[in-house]
């Protein structure tokens, strides 16, 4: 399913005819994900972007303070980072490695592990307020139509190498480019709460702390 919808992501026309097929209600809206859901929330299409915002609902950028102010009772109760190895491995380690799980698509959370409690919450919550240097999405758009959204990970006078958020690679010629902007935002979606409560991000930043990874 994830291979399908990033396929009808890479093109203009395909991600359209996808978000009328779910307001159509063929495909639930909970079938896309919160990371390709923002995509199509903040497409450069003005079309996309408004049928997204009328099937999925409004961008998450005009929420996250009010999801940060509703999670904040989190930073008063006692985490178990035991129990926050369920949470990681739920909704971080297809992005991120800590110790000898996940993937390195976003930054080692080992060097998160110093971070006051307060930080953490934050850049769960709404992974927009900060981003890291070389976390910053772009989209690439090709001469044939295809779009590439990922991360810069290495470049040459003739060549860009994007990872991708499922942890691949491709690499695109410049001369094949027909325009590639920042997106401004973090490859980490936004919206990651609705698949835990409370105690679950208390539990996560205690293991994200714990210094022994």
């Amino acid at each position: 399913r994830g291979v399908a919808l990033d396929v009808l992501l890479s093109r203009e026309p395909w991600s359209y005819e996808l978000l009328l097929l779910v307001e159509k209600g063929v495909i639930a809206p909970d079938a896309l994900d919160a990371a390709r859901g923002g995509r199509l929330l903040r497409h450069g299409s003005g079309r996309v972007q408004s049928l997204a915002s009328k099937v999925l609902g409004p961008s998450g950028r005009l929420t996250r303070p009010k999801v940060v102010e509703t999670y904040k009772p989190a930073l008063d109760l006692a985490g178990h980072w035991e129990r926050g190895t369920a949470a990681f491995t739920r909704l971080c380690a297809s992005c991120h490695r800590l110790g000898d799980v996940g993937n390195d698509i976003g930054p080692n959370l080992r060097s998160v592990a110093a971070h006051s409690r307060e930080k953490l919450l934050v850049s769960i919550l709404d992974p927009n307020a900060s981003i890291e240097p070389g976390y910053t999405a772009y989209l690439a758009e090709l001469g044939d139509g295809d779009q590439v959204y990922g991360l810069i990970s290495a470049e040459t006078g003739n060549s860009l190498v994007f990872k991708l958020a499922d942890g691949t690679t491709r690499t695109l010629l410049r001369n094949e480019i027909g325009s590639l902007q920042s997106a401004n935002l973090s490859l980490m979606p936004e919206g990651l709460e609705a698949g835990m409560n409370t105690q679950d991000l208390a539990d996560l930043i205690a293991l994200l702390q714990r210094k022994e990874q």
